[in-house]
């Protein structure tokens, strides 16, 4: 009978679950008759679901949401050039946003895109129709500034 070090029955274990870790995690498709809105922020900022309708939402997504009119605002977080106000030149600057975004014909079935994107101090969004990449409407800023 040979000796098995404990260590070399925790290895394969381990890198399993390391490994299960960076698989995706596949898209559950699309509930019945309704919408999804995907969010996309520029590389090291991020956006998230704000409102929906005048509502908090309870995620940092929206979830499916059903067809016809919706207002959707989003938290949009950006560094802003310039360094830091402390003097580090190499400490970023961050700026949260609440972008809004109407439109009035959102379909059974679809997934739209909400991208934002910084422009400088400002921020910039657009809703896009993902299937066809088609921009369909433009993002307005609501009000920017720290405790949003």
């Amino acid at each position: 009978m040979t000796y098995q070090s404990p260590v070399l029955k925790v290895i394969p274990a381990a890198l399993l679950v390391a490994c299960s870790a960076c698989s995706p995690i596949p898209e559950k498709p699309i509930d019945n008759g309704m919408a999804r809105i995907n969010l996309d922020a520029d590389v090291g900022n991020e956006v998230r679901a704000y409102r929906l309708d005048g509502e908090l939402t309870k995620s940092i997504r929206f979830g499916d949401i059903s067809p016809g009119a919706h207002q959707l605002q989003v938290r949009y977080h950006f560094e802003v050039p310039g360094g830091s106000a402390s003097g580090g030149l190499l400490e970023g600057n961050f700026r949260t946003c609440i972008m809004e975004v109407s439109y009035a014909n959102f379909e059974p079935g679809m997934q739209y895109l909400l991208k934002t994107e910084r422009r400088g101090w400002k921020p910039a969004g657009w809703l896009y129709d993902q299937q066809t990449q088609r921009k369909i409407a433009n993002a307005e800023e609501v009000r920017c500034g720290p405790g949003i």
